[in-house]
């Protein structure tokens, strides 16, 4: 079989025993599942047996490309990990960009299985075809930043690329992350499973072409969409000066962006965080990812104050948010200085600001003393915020609790504390508070992999995008949205594409990328795509649901306090009716569970 688009390969590497086994794919398996998060989600369902513990050898951690990951397409510089979380118990597949996965792939593969446990921390180099094992003993405890260092000195350069865990992952901190080429595969600790299997890092390194069905095609296609990128005021404007944190004034000025743990939408230190004050003041050169022309990562020194000399490839939006308002913080160099060490420590930053700022509410209540804790934890207090990040990251102190995210935290403190824990389904919200925006409480609630922004971003039409039809105050046809959405970003996360693509492509003009790049008739059709996506969207709800998941909820405090101030004052989020909407759309039952003939209208059963 002629492989276009793909490597057609999966490999199987065997950490006890150290052996290797290469499968083909077949035609009908990437039509059905197309790659990336589709196809490792049907991995793990199909091999990774019910009621896994999430760190034992039995549970996988697939790396998987898509079959636009390495091309001409703009913003194909993405893959995923997908495995059974520690932090959730769940599905999560984590989602990077940079030059890892397109390394990966040159390599010679789509999709990379580790199974089993290591005897002794172990790296391993895949290289055109081969792979090796190496003995990582000298780095085990090392930091992600060193450790990049050091592999691509001892392999052959900046060619050789790296994803890793830091000290956190290999000691298996639940939120914990792995860092390929300063690029994060963050939420609900991937990093924790890889460093649970005794790897350091696999190192990349290939130089196999892919194959393009239709070349001639593709390159028009490929001149559409970045024509299409160029022109849009996002992609081709706003993000491309000001990276993530493009929406950063919108959302304070909308009341969208929580201060103090969900407690205020009024950000007293809104203009020193903003985006005019991060490029003015932080920002040194911006950075992209493979094949990309937004170059949203904003490389950024700290030029006064007492973190002077420290840097980031940052700051996120989302960074800005958790180390900033979330915490009481309006210190743009502990910002960055934090960002900076969740990188080194291999942490997803955004479990780690949000489950601080839980922290410091905690301290505030009296739930935790100063005497327990050994310092002031108190709202603003940067110091203490990066004394914690150190203390999450090593497994120390209080940080070893918080390390396991807010939802167990917060079980394990009590008198209260699980109302204003905010999670779901043990992983923490980001920066939108949907109470400003109700549209986003759906989509945190019935995301696949808990709390998170990036199953669908609501936010666009709610509050950047507004004409109209779509209020933020009102449900009307928030259900719709949030679900066809979720399929879209489904193919996206499986194709190997950017969802920042999304902002400046229609769902017609990705499956025209799609489809000329590998001929496969299952992706002729936007419809058929669609349909897909939808399959993938349903297969990872049955893995939750195999794993106990029930009906979807939002926190506490976003149910039943209304909003104290801003311009979204008295609200609360009105879950249950969009929610309702939702499951008959989906064709799920009260419940949320898949019915019968909507697995047999997908192919599920």
């Amino acid at each position: 079989m002629t492989y276009y688009g793909y490597m057609g390969k999966r490999l199987d590497i065997d950490l006890i025993n150290q052996t290797t086994e290469v499968r083909g794919l077949s035609a009908e398996t990437l039509s059905r599942w197309v790659g990336g998060k589709g196809l490792a989600a049907h991995i793990l369902l199909e091999e990774v047996h019910a009621g896994v513990d999430p760190l034992s050898p039995e549970n996988y951690l697939v790396f998987a490309v898509g079959p636009l990951t390495g091309t001409l397409a703009p913003l194909s510089g993405r893959m995923i990990v997908g495995t059974k979380s520690p932090q959730t118990g769940i599905w999560v597949d984590s989602n990077a960009g940079g030059f890892f996965g397109p390394e990966l792939k040159r390599a010679g593969y789509d999709v990379v299985v580790l199974k089993g446990k290591a005897k002794s921390p172990v790296t391993i180099l895949l290289e055109n075809g081969k792979v090796s094992f190496h003995p990582a003993d000298d780095l085990w405890g090392v930091d992600t930043e060193e450790t990049h260092k050091r592999l691509k000195a001892k392999f052959g350069g900046e060619d050789y690329r790296v994803a890793c865990v830091g000290p956190s992952g290999e000691k298996m901190v639940p939120m914990s992350a792995i860092i390929a080429e300063m690029r994060a595969f963050g939420r609900a600790g991937v990093g924790a499973v890889m460093g649970s299997k005794n790897v350091k890092a696999i190192v990349a390194h290939g130089n196999q072409t892919v194959k393009i069905f239709d070349p001639e095609a593709f390159l028009f296609n490929n001149k559409e969409a970045y024509n299409e990128i160029a022109i849009h005021p996002d992609t081709g404007g706003g993000r491309q000066r000001f990276g993530t944190n493009v929406i950063y004034s919108a959302m304070n000025e909308l009341g969208i962006h929580p201060v103090k743990n969900f407690q205020s939408s009024v950000n007293p230190h809104a203009e020193a965080l903003s985006e005019d004050t991060m490029r003015e003041e932080l920002v040194v050169k911006d950075k992209a990812c493979f094949g990309c022309p937004i170059a949203c990562s904003k490389y950024s020194t700290v030029k006064k104050g007492k973190y002077t000399g420290e840097y980031s490839e940052g700051p996120e939006y989302e960074d800005t948010w958790g180390f900033g308002s979330q915490c009481g913080n309006g210190d743009y160099g502990a910002v960055i200085t934090a960002e900076h060490l969740c990188d080194r420590y291999g942490l997803d930053s955004v479990s780690t600001g949000n489950t601080i700022g839980f922290a410091m509410e905690c301290f505030e209540r009296g739930i935790i003393s100063e005497k327990e804790v050994g310092y002031d934890l108190s709202f603003g207090n940067t110091d203490a915020m990066i004394h914690m990040i150190h203390q999450i990251g090593k497994a120390e102190g209080l940080g070893k609790l918080l390390g396991h995210g807010t939802k167990k935290a917060a079980a394990a403190l009590g008198q209260g504390a699980e109302t204003f824990a905010m999670q779901v389904k043990g992983l923490e919200l980001p920066a939108y508070d949907p109470r400003a925006a109700y549209a986003m409480g759906l989509a945190y609630a019935t995301s696949d992999r808990g709390g998170c922004h990036l199953r669908s971003w609501p936010i666009a039409m709610e509050a950047l995008q507004n004409h109209g039809r779509y209020d933020p105050y009102s449900i009307e046809f928030k259900a719709e949205y949030v679900k066809n959405e979720q399929d879209l970003v489904a193919i996206v996360d499986s194709v190997g594409l950017c969802l920042f693509a999304t902002f400046a492509l229609t769902a017609r003009q990705l499956v025209r990328l799609l489809y000329s790049a590998t001929g496969l008739e299952a992706f002729k059709e936007t419809q058929d795509v669609l349909l897909t996506g939808e399959r993938i969207y349903n297969l990872t709800r049955l893995f939750n649901q195999r794993e106990g998941v029930e009906r979807d909820t939002l926190p506490p405090r976003l149910l039943n306090e209304e909003m104290p101030d801003g311009p979204a004052k008295g609200n609360i989020t009105p879950l249950q009716d969009m929610l309702a909407e939702y499951y008959l759309i989906r064709g799920w039952d009260e419940q949320g569970r898949p019915t019968q003939e909507k697995l047999k209208e997908l192919g599920l059963a």
